[in-house]
C-alpha cells in the first residue's frame, strides 16, 4: 500500500502542470461555454419570475420585483464551474488514464453509498444531502450519478484505447459490457433512469467510434430493450407509478391532463413565444404564472422559446452545434487514441443531453428528467459539465504542446 502511495505522489509529481500550456488554451471552447452559461442564468432568471400587476420595465426595476435567488446561485456555480476546470487541467490527462481503474471503483463505491440515503422526491436515492428542508430553497445536494459520468468516460476510453483491433465478436463485447453494467444498475437503482441513458450513449457511441460493427452494437441493444423493457414495465405497472405514466401520456397527452399539463403547457410557451419572443417579464406569461413545473431546471428550454422567440431558440442550437462541432473537431485532430475516446465521449453526453432534453419538451421523446447543458439550473450537473470541459481543455492543450515540441525538434534535427 505504502509502495502503491509513493508511485502516486511520484505519478503526482510528474505529470504536473506545464506553464508552457496557457498558450494553448482553447479560448473559442470557453468563451463559447461561458457564452451558453450566462444566457443559462438570464433564462433561469426569466423562468423564477412571478406575476405582477404592472410591465416591468429596465433591470434596476426587474432586480427588485423578481426573486433573483436561483439565478444568483447558478452563477455561483459558474464560478465553482470554471475552478473546477482549471482543476481538471492542473494535471496532465495520461495521470487519470493510468489510474482510470481506480476512478471507476471509487465510482462504484460512491455510487453505492448514496442508495443507503434517505429517499427524496419520486423516491429518489440520488443525493447526498445537507442544510434544512425549511428554507427557500430547501435541502442542497450533489448527486454522485452525474460526477460519474466523467467518471465512466475516462474508464472506457482508457479501456478502448489499449485495445489494438475493435471489438468484432459477441464474445469480446460481454465483458465490456458487464464494465458498464455495474454502474448502470446502480444508477438505475436509485432509480434515475434518465442518467442511466445517458451511460448507455457514452458506450454506444465510444464503442462505435471504436470501429465495431453497427450491426453488432444494434443488436445487442435490441437484445436489450427485447429483455428489459418487460423488466421495467412489471417493475412499474402499479397505476401509481409516475414512470408508467410518463410513458403513457407521451404516446397519448390527452387522456392525461393533470399529469400532462407539464408538457402541454411547455409546448403551448414555445409557440406562444412567436418569432423574437414575449420578453423576459412578460405580464400573464407561462414563466409569471408558474405553469410550468421545473421551468428553470429541465423545462428551461421551454421559457427560452417564451422569453426570446424562435430567433433565440434558433441561437441557443446553433451555439449547442457549435460546441458539438469544435469538440468533433478536436477528437479527430488529437493524435493520442486515449485524448481521442475522452473527447468523443464528452462530445457523446452533451449530445445526448442536448437532443433528449429538446425532443422531451417538443414531445419527440417521454420525460426522463434529463437536464439541458449550461442552461437547466442544477448544481451537479453544471460541475459535471465543466469537469467534462476541463478534461477536454487538458487533452487539447497538452496535444497541441506535444504537436509544437515534435515541430520544433523535427526543424532542429534538419
Amino acid at each position: 500500500m505504502q509502495e502503491r502511495i509513493k508511485q502516486l505522489r511520484a505519478d503526482i509529481q510528474k505529470n504536473r502542470f506545464n506553464p508552457r500550456l496557457i498558450r494553448h488554451f482553447d479560448w473559442p471552447l470557453f468563451l463559447l461555454v461561458i457564452g451558453i452559461s450566462l444566457f443559462g442564468i438570464v433564462s433561469i432568471y426569466a423562468a423564477t419570475a412571478r406575476a405582477t400587476e404592472e410591465e416591468v420595465h429596465g433591470l434596476a426595476q426587474a432586480l427588485n420585483t423578481h426573486p433573483i435567488t436561483y439565478a444568483r446561485l447558478q452563477f455561483f456555480w459558474m464560478l465553482a464551474g470554471i475552478v473546477a476546470m482549471c482543476a481538471m487541467i492542473f494535471f496532465n490527462y495520461h495521470l487519470f488514464g493510468r489510474y482510470a481503474d481506480l476512478i471507476y471503483w471509487a465510482n462504484i463505491f460512491v455510487l453505492l453509498a448514496v442508495l443507503s440515503v434517505e429517499a427524496g422526491r419520486g423516491g429518489m436515492t440520488a443525493f447526498f444531502k445537507w442544510g434544512s428542508s425549511s428554507g427557500n430553497l430547501g435541502q442542497r445536494g450533489l448527486q454522485p450519478s452525474e460526477f460519474g459520468k466523467v467518471a465512466i468516460i475516462i474508464a472506457l476510453a482508457n479501456l478502448f484505447s489499449k485495445r489494438r483491433k475493435p471489438v468484432q465478436t459477441l464474445r469480446e463485447l460481454i465483458p465490456l459490457c458487464v464494465y458498464v453494467f455495474i454502474p448502470l444498475v446502480l444508477v438505475v437503482l436509485q432509480p434515475d433512469f434518465g442518467t442511466a441513458l445517458v451511460y448507455i450513449a457514452i458506450f454506444a457511441v465510444l464503442l462505435w467510434v471504436s470501429g465495431t460493427s453497427l450491426k453488432l452494437i444494434v443488436g445487442v441493444l435490441a437484445v436489450a430493450v427485447v429483455v428489459l423493457v418487460p423488466v421495467w414495465y412489471i417493475m412499474n405497472a402499479s397505476s401509481s407509478s409516475f414512470r408508467l405514466t410518463r410513458i403513457l401520456m407521451w404516446l397519448h397527452p390527452e387522456d392525461y391532463p393533470d399529469d400532462a399539463m407539464q408538457v402541454l403547457n411547455g409546448q403551448i410557451a414555445i409557440g406562444s413565444g412567436g418569432l423574437t419572443g414575449k420578453g423576459m417579464f412578460s405580464l400573464g406569461s407561462f414563466a409569471s404564472l408558474g405553469f410550468i413545473p421545473d421551468d428553470h431546471t429541465d423545462f428551461c428550454f421551454a421559457i427560452v422559446c417564451e422569453a426570446f422567440g424562435f430567433i433565440g431558440a434558433t441561437a441557443l442550437i446553433l451555439a449547442f452545434a457549435l460546441l458539438l462541432g469544435r469538440l468533433i473537431w478536436h477528437a479527430v485532430k488529437t493524435e493520442d487514441k486515449f485524448g481521442s475516446y475522452i473527447i468523443t465521449g464528452v462530445m457523446a453526453m452533451f449530445l445526448f443531453h442536448i437532443m433528449e432534453n429538446i425532443c422531451m419538451i417538443i414531445g419527440l421523446m417521454p420525460v426522463t428528467g434529463i437536464p439541458l447543458p449550461f442552461i437547466s439550473y442544477g448544481g451537479s450537473n453544471y460541475l459535471t459539465n465543466m469537469l467534462a470541459i476541463g478534461l477536454v481543455m487538458n487533452v487539447v492543450m497538452n496535444s497541441r504542446l506535444n504537436r509544437q515540441l515534435g515541430d520544433n525538434r523535427y526543424t532542429q534535427r534538419l
